[in-house]
């Protein structure tokens, strides 16, 4: 399988090489993260990652909304003490 590279940022996987050699630096054409630490995986492991951060995100977002649902309830309850 192909790898990848990703950025540490925003998890894009459209980084160019900046400066070249054995330190060389990437950039992420994304955020414009400039920096010589990068994460490479193949692209399997890459599209598993991205499952599970839309699986994360879509459980954080339910999570935040019944925490404001709990909150609204409870200050009309102390609303109607």
């Amino acid at each position: 399988m192909r790898r990848v590279l990703i950025c540490p940022i925003c998890g894009s996987i459209e980084i160019e090489l900046e400066s070249g050699g054995y330190t060389g630096k990437y950039m992420c054409k994304s955020c414009g993260y400039i920096g010589s630490f990068i994460i490479e995986m193949d692209e399997g492991e890459y599209e598993e990652l991205k499952k599970a951060r839309k699986i994360a995100n879509f459980l954080e977002e339910k999570s935040e909304k019944v925490y404001r649902d709990e909150k609204r309830n409870s200050q009309r309850k102390s609303d109607c003490l």
